[in-house]
């Protein structure tokens, strides 16, 4: 039931964006269009990029193993003492500010994936919502989970730390 609400809620916004679009008098590119038709096929448009690597992972994994690494990409925004200044809250006002994990096990479910707790955690797409969702949908569960960072150092197997140094060494800053 919910992917089929899923599915029809995509395609109404998919179609709602394309409308706008089209008031604002703004088309797609034809495929086939070039970034700079001026230019004879095949010119380097990036000369200065030798190498692109494309790391997936999933968001609370990126943020363990990558999200305080130095001067590279988003990273977490910094409090004037240096820390993360991150908070998170839950429906009752108590703050879970964003700490270093004493640990480099995550718990298992906290925090959830699932439909319910994804969408608190999405928070109308401020992404606030983490300390919330676990909360709500996980009682007896530590809000304070989702909020912890790992840090490459402490990863625990060889590839985590090989994709933390390849983010550190190949990340453009």
């Amino acid at each position: 039931m919910w992917d089929r609400l899923e599915g029809r809620e995509i395609r109404r916004r998919r179609a709602s964006s394309a409308r706008k679009a089209a008031r604002r008098g703004i088309t797609a590119p034809e495929v086939g269009d070039r970034p700079r038709p001026d230019l004879p096929e095949g010119t380097d448009l990036l000369p200065q990029i030798r190498h692109i690597v494309i790391l997936m992972m999933e968001n609370h994994s990126y943020d363990n193993y990558l999200g305080m690494l130095t001067d590279r990409g988003e990273g977490q925004p910094l409090g004037p003492d240096g820390t993360p200044g991150v908070v998170n809250y839950t429906p009752n006002c108590e703050a879970f500010p964003a700490h270093h994990m004493t640990s480099t096990t995550q718990v298992k479910n906290d925090p959830s994936q699932n439909w319910h707790a994804t969408h608190l955690q999405y928070a109308d797409g401020r992404n606030d919502g983490f300390a919330a969702a676990v909360a709500q949908a996980l009682p007896g569960a530590d809000p304070a989970v989702p909020m912890g960072f790992g840090a490459a150092d402490a990863a625990p197997d060889h590839a985590a730390r090989l994709m933390a140094r390849l983010a550190a060494e190949l990340t453009a800053g």
